[in-house]
């Protein structure tokens, strides 16, 4: 399939957005070259007179030449038949995905088609939260619901593999729940996902076409943080939605922190400190979102600014597991057995296990839950738990003692 109309006309203002940050890095480049000695010279550096009133006028021409060629080509594409994001081709969507990931909170602010608005879909189509449409699009609705949350990068349709079932369609199969999957731009703040993303779940429960009796929330990776995010605005705002949620699962979820992005913060700021690599150092440009994974920030304090623009010392605030409701953590490592080393080293190459499965050195951050509730699955990297046989199997064996347990507590 084609891309949709959409999808071009905020690839192209992308594209003119890229060619203005590498003018202005480039330009920032020649200004160090002109006026800063070279390393180890006896030289001084190079006259900046007329020399740089010619290329501050080379650059600005650049700049002008990209603003009007993004304004005649913007006004094109306005003639162009909007096809919606409803006829986006599956690998358009992925594609899409990955953008939002990298760029997201830029493609929001600027206004870009690309920036994926939050949304519930089905593997068939979008969901909208008023009760007709439910009701229509769910004539065999369940009282039983489940929410399928993706991670950084990745889009609802990561959820399955092919033709495969997946971890949606088998809770479905196996225990009759309602599987629904959100769709949300990945590059914002994680807390700024959270917060509307508990809306939304309070939109959802209203308009359900069947009183619903217990709400289960799966997220991998990022998603397990939007998840303990929502949860928390939720309770602050004592949403109604909270009342039915007895489940929680966080797949591969850095709650500790990614080790990634802690290393390409730790690149970044080693490029910013040589005024040659500075106008190189594109770590400022990373997504609201990565920036967030590096601690695991779930809320807005932790990662607003004091204001004086400078990089803060981690501070998020302590966010608790929710009483009254069951959480499972499932963690990867591609270690062969608990003892081998590599496993301990590089986790599932994104996510150390330590950040998985909820420990901390410090107490208070400590996130405690029933050892029962928690399995390291080995050899696996952390994109096996979104499609592992074993790891569907976990989750329907955690989910089927859960359902237990409250049928014999309503007994007695």
């Amino acid at each position: 399939m084609a891309a949709s109309t959409q999808a071009i006309k905020g690839g192209i203002r992308l594209t003119f957005d890229a060619v203005e940050g590498i003018t202005n890095s480039v330009e920032r480049m020649h200004e160090t070259i002109a006026r800063t000695p070279l390393p180890c010279s006896t030289q001084p550096a190079a006259a900046t007179g007329a020399h740089g009133v010619i290329a501050a006028g080379v650059y600005a021409i650049i700049r002008g030449v990209n603003g009007g060629l993004r304004e005649g080509v913007d006004r094109s594409l306005e003639l162009l038949p909007n096809t919606g994001v409803d006829r986006r081709s599956e690998t358009e969507i992925k594609t899409i995905a990955a953008l939002n990931g990298a760029f997201g909170d830029h493609l929001e602010a600027t206004g870009n088609t690309l920036a994926t608005p939050m949304g519930l879909t089905t593997p068939d189509h979008q969901v909208h939260l008023n009760s007709p449409a439910l009701a229509t699009g769910f004539p065999q609705a369940s009282p039983h619901l489940v929410v399928l949350v993706h991670g950084l990068g990745l889009s609802d349709r990561n959820w399955r593999r092919g033709n495969q079932p997946g971890m949606g369609e088998k809770l479905q199969e196996n225990l009759g729940y309602t599987p629904l999957y959100l769709r949300f731009n990945s590059g914002r703040h994680i807390s700024t996902n959270g917060r509307e993303f508990a809306q939304l779940l309070d939109q959802l429960c209203a308009a359900w076409p069947v009183p619903v009796e217990s709400l289960s929330l799966i997220g991998h990776s990022m998603g397990g943080l939007v998840i303990r995010s929502a949860c928390w605005y939720g309770h602050q705002a004592q949403a109604s939605w909270l009342q039915p949620l007895q489940r929680v699962v966080c797949l591969g979820t850095p709650h500790h922190g990614s080790p990634v992005a802690k290393a390409g913060h730790a690149l970044n700021r080693m490029m910013e400190k040589s005024p040659y690599t500075a106008p190189l150092a594109f770590g400022k440009k990373r997504s609201a979102g990565i920036k967030d994974l590096r601690h695991g920030y779930l809320l807005d304090e932790d990662w607003q600014s004091d204001g004086t623009g400078q990089p803060l010392p981690e501070r998020r605030r302590t966010v608790p597991l929710l009483p009254n409701v069951d959480y499972y953590f499932a963690a990867a490592t591609v270690g062969r057995d608990s003892q081998d080393p590599l496993g301990h080293l590089l986790g599932d190459l994104l996510v150390r296990l330590d950040s998985a499965v909820g420990s901390h050195r410090d107490d208070l951050r400590q996130l405690a839950i029933k050892p029962e509730n928690c399995r390291v699955f080995h050899n696996k990297n952390h994109f096996d738990l979104l499609h592992d046989e074993s790891v569907h199997r976990q989750i329907i064996d955690w989910f089927s003692a859960s359902q237990c347990d409250q049928v014999t507590d309503g007994a007695r």
